[in-house]
């Protein structure tokens, strides 16, 4: 059993868990006994630290950009304070943006799950019994995306995704996106193997 193998074993539908949706979409949804739902950053951090949770689950729903950022914030600062920084953590993400999972990474996060899209939030995840695989590593879920995936900034909720490997110009969307960039389909990718990068 590898050591990835042995962490995921610990955990179980009888953990303590810590919800932070700052969307309120969870809202009277959280009904498992011992789970806490929390709605901003700041009652995450106090709770994480008086309650001491098994896990925590951050939500990243449809929210702000500057909402994000705090999240991602919030993630570092559980993962560098004494009294939090053993509980694991896990980001269930909207979308596959490869910006906000790299950002994840390198404030200490372990795990992302990507939530379907499409579908009411109620039946998207239940954030009370998620128990994340191997394959959501984030190490992994980076392996998988084109790292030529970067993001315009169109307003304060909405991005757009563009080509990294054709000097930002090419707008990304629909099946090239999910079904090649998203992928490790993009190791074929025509762009991904010549890259027209600025100099």
């Amino acid at each position: 059993m590898t050591g990835v193998q042995e962490h995921l074993k610990k955990w179980t539908e009888e953990m303590k868990l810590l919800v932070c949706d700052i969307s309120g979409e969870m809202h009277g949804m959280v009904q498992k006994p011992g789970a806490i739902l929390v709605n901003s950053p700041v009652q995450c951090l106090n709770q994480a630290i008086i309650e001491h949770p098994d896990a925590v689950v951050i939500r990243f729903g449809d929210i702000a950009l500057r909402e994000r950022d705090a999240l991602i914030e919030l993630c570092g600062v559980l993962k560098q304070n004494q009294y939090t920084k053993g509980i694991d953590v896990i980001a269930p993400l909207c979308s596959k943006h490869r910006s906000v999972v790299e950002r994840l990474r390198n404030a200490g996060i372990e795990y992302v799950r990507f939530l379907a899209k499409g579908k009411q939030p109620q039946t998207a995840i239940d954030v009370t019994t998620i128990k994340p695989e191997s394959k959501d590593q984030v190490d992994v879920q980076l392996e998988i995306l084109c790292p030529y995936l970067h993001y315009s900034k169109i307003d304060s909720r909405h991005e757009m995704t563009v080509c990294g490997a054709y000097l930002d110009r090419m707008v990304l969307g629909g099946h090239r996106l999910h079904e090649i960039c998203e992928t490790q389909g993009h190791l074929h990718c025509e762009y991904y193997l010549n890259p027209r990068c600025s100099s």
